[in-house]
Order: C-alpha cells, then structure tokens, then sequence
C-alpha cells in the first residue's frame, strides 16, 4: 500500500483544492463492499444510499470548483466553495469508517 494512503497526506487537486488520500481509501472501501452481496436492513440501506448521494454531490462540487477556476471567477467565490466541499469531506470521512464497518458485518 503506498505509504501517503496510510499516513493521510492529502493529495494536491488542479484548482488549489487537496482531497485527502483517505476519503479516497475509504470510497475505494466502499467501492468494494458495494459491489458484493449485501443484506441490508432499512435502515443501513437508506444509510448507504444517503452516502451515496453525498458522493455524487461532492463530485460535482469538485467538477464545479475545476470549471470556476478555468472561468477565472473571484477567489472570494473560490474560498466560499472550496469551504463547502472540505466541509462535506469532513463529514463523509467522518461518517465513512462507520459506514464500511456495517456493511462489512453484513457480509459476515
């Protein structure tokens, strides 16, 4: 495993942004576990799809962010949305390691 995955360095992104090797880790995690059987109870499965949905909206934000750099916008605006996606980062690794955990025990 390459050593900066395990140490949480974040990784420089186009546009200033880092996304942190870590998120990136645990939607690989998540990936796999996605990808297999799973006995879901309601509640895990609305869990998961609510993770999910965030997912597709922090890609877009960062897909966002790219084109508001390449349009030049004020960096104001930059620092406003660079915040936003780092804080839905937050949350998602936050909320992640849990996650994995729950579906892993599905799989048991």
């Amino acid at each position: 495993m390459n050593e900066r995955w395990t140490q949480g360095q974040p990784v420089p992104r186009r546009a200033g942004y880092e996304e942190s090797w870590e998120l990136t880790y645990r939607v690989e995690q998540l990936r796999e576990l996605v990808g297999q059987e799973l006995r879901l109870d309601p509640e895990l499965g609305d869990e998961l799809e609510d993770t999910l949905a965030r997912l597709v909206q922090r890609n877009l934000r960062l897909r966002g962010l790219h084109r508001m750099v390449s349009a030049e916008r004020e960096a104001e605006d930059l620092a406003m949305f660079r915040a936003a996606l780092e804080d839905l980062d937050r949350q998602l690794l936050h909320d992640l390691p849990g996650l994995l955990d729950r579906l892993r025990a599905t799989l048991l």
